[in-house]
């Protein structure tokens, strides 16, 4: 893809991005970021992955001209830590939307934590810890690489042989990337919404420079081999289903501290905060287990007051108080309904 259709693209999917908020929020609308924990993505279609040629007809003796075309087709395998490498790209994609507040991974290594000691035995299937909870998350973003093809074709013409250990020969490189994201609601486990993202790319050059790594995966990097392009266009068109497809999220933020009247708000201007706005105020109650599946219904909630954003900070907001009382940390506010 060249310089001018790179940009086209890019601007195309920013417009698409932009365009799928603004009907999903309405007019006027506050913008409030999802919060959201992007989780490793797995690879199943890599696990299947191997690595087989494909020999074509037999070579004529040194020295003597080819009568037809061989083709040799290598498939190649994905390169190390390329599962991981797909999720950082995901998270950066998910970032420039400026839609979703991505939560760091240091709180994916506490749910691990939390997740080894409840399969220990060590909390019951009810008070086990749950990941909303632990990262203060409203969604989780998962996904597996369902699809992946990467080969190099060597093509041979007439002149092959002619000069020993020279070939003129074109070396074409191709590969298809198809990502599954699955949006899952961090209270209860449900998926709430999931596409897929197909992405495709092909050059011909020299092999060495179209298989070799991307130094970054993000969605910065100016991706130069097919395996690269292919990829970041399978998770932007995810991406972009996902925007399109789901379903509107209300959002949520958290109580950090009350102190002397003063309500601390953990959301700050990129999150949508700005002097003036009302919030109400929740309690969450005990969840709801259903005692035949021990499946999470979800939890009731008490609204214990109202609040209206006084002063926006870097990395929070503060509040005062115009309803109720015993507003505590931990309680979960939302943008009163108008």
């Amino acid at each position: 893809m060249n310089l001018a259709l790179r940009s086209i693209a890019v601007t195309a999917f920013a417009l698409l991005v932009t365009a799928s908020f603004s009907d999903a929020q309405g007019p006027g609308a506050p913008t409030q970021k999802l919060r959201v924990a992007v989780m490793d993505l797995s690879g199943s279609a890599l696990r299947l992955q191997s690595t087989t040629t494909g020999m074509g007809p037999p070579q004529p003796p040194f020295g003597q001209p080819a009568t037809e075309q061989t083709t040799v087709t290598i498939s190649i395998p994905p390169p190390s830590e390329f599962a991981r490498g797909l999720t950082e790209m995901l998270t950066s994609v998910l970032v420039k939307t400026g839609r979703f507040s991505v939560l760091e991974r240091a709180a994916l290594q506490q749910v691990e934590q939390e997740q080894a000691i409840g399969a220990a035995g060590k909390t019951t299937k009810e008070t086990a810890a749950k990941q909303g909870a632990i990262m203060g998350a409203q969604a989780l973003i998962t996904g597996d690489i369902t699809g992946f093809s990467f080969k190099k074709s060597n093509v041979g013409g007439k002149l092959t042989n002619i000069v020993k250990g020279l070939s003129v020969a074109s070396e074409r490189v191709s590969a298809e990337v198809i990502i599954d994201l699955r949006l899952i609601d961090a209270s209860t486990g449900e998926i709430i919404y999931s596409a897929k993202g197909t992405g495709s790319a092909s050059q011909t050059g020299v092999a060495a420079d179209l298989i070799k790594d991307e130094k970054k995966y993000s969605a910065d990097a100016t991706f130069t081999t097919p395996l690269g392009q292919a990829s970041r266009q399978a998770i932007q068109n995810a991406v972009v289903a996902v925007l399109m497809g789901m379903p509107k999220i209300r959002w949520t933020g958290r109580v950090i501290d009350e102190r002397g009247g003063v309500v601390y708000i953990n959301a700050a201007a990129a999150d949508g905060m700005k002097a003036g706005l009302e919030l109400e105020v929740f309690e969450a109650q005990p969840a709801l287990v259903d005692p035949e599946t021990g499946k999470s219904l979800g939890a009731p909630e008490r609204l214990v007051g109202t609040v209206i954003i006084d002063t926006v900070l870097e990395k929070f907001s503060t509040a005062k108080i115009t309803n109720g009382e015993g507003i505590a940390r931990g309680h979960i506010v939302r943008v009163k309904a108008p």
